[in-house]
């Protein structure tokens, strides 16, 4: 039994049926998570500065550039600097090999070990999905076959190319011109990426296209050769929202809404979403504000087995991570290694935290390289708060702000340690459409809103409709039962209005209206979200709310949309 086994044995009470689920996940999973058991293993090692690994792929542009750097290095470091070379080479075909280097075959355990403790790597090949870039290591992909591709709109770009960037110091282009076109107007990711683009003038490099080694080590350019960031304005804050296109839609739509709220002159912000292995979902993902950069996730954590048992047991139980010391510092390290699998060494002004992510992005955005962390609680905590209340409500004090949804009634809910950082997310109306521009289908003599539509197998669509309501009626908030003052007032209403009701209460009020219409939860939750709001709570003419109530949600949505209260 190792130590953090042990410390979970003494400090769980669940924790023999802890472990059983987590073999269980381990056991039915272990054909993805083995893939990345062995890189796992050699992860820990520490990087060695004078070390030196070449990955190149013959067959792919920048291969000739990285061969010069790989003879320069030979000739420059390996006898005057005991500088050690290994080289992964693929894609042509060599008689003699250079004297000094120490060749590797791809996915060996060599190999593996190179990419783990190199402290340069420099290369033209996808590395696999489980490397970790470490902050002390320089990463140099030339990257140059991205100038050549029409489209950047698939799933391996947002899963490969777009992580392998962000996890660059370096790359190359062929001008700037070329290097903007292709990381700020087809990606844009170039918007908030740190490293710093190459370009080689006409003149050359006064020792050769290899010294631009050199360069790279000292951080200094040189005659003959251009470094410049695509991030041209410093000042602007990059803002990572960590969220899920395979979230519900309500959560998307916020996520939306969030992003559109942002403003650009300020912020350079860029959604992540875990791998999504859908078409559909992935189209909708690219889909998603053109201009925006995104990255998706694929794989699983680079951890061993025993590591990954660990951490499946410690998940959810955010107060041994807290609490305890070296469950703390065994979290960080695993969390910043997964920071380091998915995003490099890339730092962040704000973190946010938004729709249902999960329990990992919790522990990543808590221990993001970041100046602020910020949840936007939109399913998050309803999703664990049944079972374990009281262990997240303090698990959510490592975030600086905490936004809750806007149809959120007791903000108690999130305990008295986060009171002073809790704030309620504005009502994130979609914006008012043009006339006949929100599309609706009559059935049986009543008009309904489509208000989401899906195309399915065989040329079918599926579409969610809402009944519009009848113009001139009266939406009433059924949180809390009617009082008796309440119930003559709503009984005078009905004789000439309409009676619409939402709200936990609602039974008791169509007891009491056997004429009125109960609404479910989507139009408080979803519904106000989109175009087809603005038509759905037009159709009202006033809404009756509850004083007694501490915060009225339904009175700011309605608010929003222009209905006026009522109070009989």
């Amino acid at each position: 039994m190792n130590e953090i086994e042990k410390i979970l044995k003494d400090n769980m009470e669940d924790y023999e049926s802890v472990k059983r689920q987590a073999l269980k996940f381990i056991h039915e999973n272990k054909k993805e998570l083995s893939k990345n058991y062995a890189y796992a293993e050699v992860c820990g090692n520490p990087v060695d500065a004078s070390h030196f690994f070449f990955l190149i792929d013959e067959k792919k542009p920048g291969s000739d550039l990285l061969l010069e750097m790989l003879d320069y290095a030979l000739k420059k470091y390996v006898s005057s600097e005991k500088a050690s070379v290994t080289a992964c080479i693929k894609g042509g075909f060599h008689l003699v090999k250079k004297t000094g280097v120490d060749y590797v075959k791809e996915e060996s355990r060599e190999y593996l070990e190179a990419l783990s403790q190199a402290g340069y790597i420099i290369g033209n090949m996808v590395l696999p999905g489980s490397f970790v870039k470490k902050e002390t290591q320089v990463y140099f992909n030339p990257m140059l076959e991205i100038y050549d591709r029409k489209s950047v709109e698939t799933a391996e770009f947002l899963s490969v190319t777009a992580r392998e960037l962000l996890k660059t110091d370096y790359i190359c282009a062929p001008s700037k011109s070329k290097a903007k076109e292709a990381w700020l107007e087809k990606c844009t990711l170039g918007k908030v990426y740190d490293g710093k683009v190459i370009i080689e003038k006409k003149e050359g490099l006064k020792e050769g296209r290899g010294s631009l080694l050199e360069c790279i080590r000292s951080q200094n350019a040189v005659p003959g050769m251009e470094f410049f960031s695509l991030r041209n304005q410093e000042e602007r804050k990059k803002v990572l929202i960590l969220s899920s296109w395979k979230a519900e839609r309500e959560a998307k739509l916020v996520v939306r809404k969030l992003a559109d709220s942002m403003d650009r002159e300020k912020y350079d912000t860029v959604i992540y979403s875990g791998w999504l292995g859908s078409k559909g979902d992935v189209k909708e993902f690219l889909a998603f504000e053109k201009e925006l950069p995104k990255v998706m996730g694929a794989g699983r954590m680079t951890l061993s087995e025993e590591d990954f048992l660990n951490y499946r047991m410690i998940e959810k139980n955010p107060a041994l991570y807290l609490e305890n010391p070296e469950i703390r510092r065994y979290m960080r390290m695993l969390a910043q290694r997964e920071w380091g699998r998915l995003f490099g060494s890339s730092s962040w002004d704000v973190v946010i935290m938004a729709g249902s992510t999960g329990y990992l992005p919790y522990y990543l955005a808590a221990e993001a390289p970041a100046k602020m962390k910020v949840l936007v609680d939109l399913d998050f905590l309803p999703y664990i708060h049944e079972k374990y209340p009281a262990r997240w409500r303090k698990a959510l004090t490592v975030f600086d702000r905490i936004y809750a949804p806007a149809d959120c009634q007791q903000l108690g809910d999130y305990g008295k340690e986060n009171r002073l950082r809790i704030m309620r997310l504005p009502v994130l109306a979609a914006a008012r459409p043009e006339e006949n521009q929100v599309e609706t289908v009559s059935y049986n003599g009543a008009t309904y809103l489509v208000c989401g539509k899906w195309n399915l197998q065989g040329e079918r669509i599926s579409m969610k409709l809402v009944q519009k309501p009848v113009p001139g009626s009266i939406l009433v908030n059924g949180e809390l039962a009617p009082t008796a003052e309440q119930k003559k007032a709503l009984e005078q209403l009905s004789k000439e209005h309409r009676i619409y009701v939402l709200g936990a209460q609602s039974a008791a009020y169509k007891s009491l209206l056997p004429e009125a219409v109960i609404l479910d939860g989507y139009v408080k939750k979803e519904l106000y979200l989109q175009p087809a709001a603005w038509e759905f709570f037009g159709a009202f003419e006033s809404y009756v709310g509850n004083q007694a109530l501490e915060y009225d949600a339904l009175e700011r949505i309605c608010k929003t949309f222009g209905v006026k209260e009522d109070i009989p």
